[in-house]
């Protein structure tokens, strides 16, 4: 009997494990910005660019890299604040450039750097669920 018990607790661990690993394998990480990271863009739309013929899912790994210090990136809460580089009701993310977010919530997330937003330094992220 205690065997049998193993047993279904095995398989049951197994098929659980199973369930989630199609999500977790079609998970991605990606380098904000690309090659050049998180840094002033050297042409107009580079970040929007950046994102064309991506499909960003829940679970993706994003890689903020930049130097300490030069920048700092935060999360605006809409659209308007967004365009306008309101940063007034903005959420920290990093401002080492070492951070790695994963992002969960599927929605739309806008992301600015507090310092240079105005002049391009700004991405949209469109999180799907798979």
């Amino acid at each position: 009997m205690a065997s049998l018990r193993l047993t279904f607790a095995v398989v049951t661990a197994i098929v659980v494990a199973c369930m989630h690993l199609p999500t977790t394998l079609a998970a991605t990480g990606y380098v904000v910005g690309g090659a050049n990271g998180w840094s002033m863009p050297q042409k107009p739309n580079h970040y929007e660019n950046w994102t064309k013929g991506k499909r960003f899912i829940k679970g993706d790994a994003f890689f903020w890299v930049f130097k300490e210090g030069q920048h700092f990136v935060v999360e605006v809460p809409s659209k308007e604040a967004y365009d306008a580089c309101n940063t007034t009701a903005s959420t920290e993310v990093d401002g080492t450039g070492g951070l790695i977010e994963y992002l969960v919530d599927v929605k739309t997330h806008y992301y600015v750097c507090k310092y240079h937003c105005s002049k391009g330094m700004k991405v949209i992220i469109d999180i799907k669920a798979s």
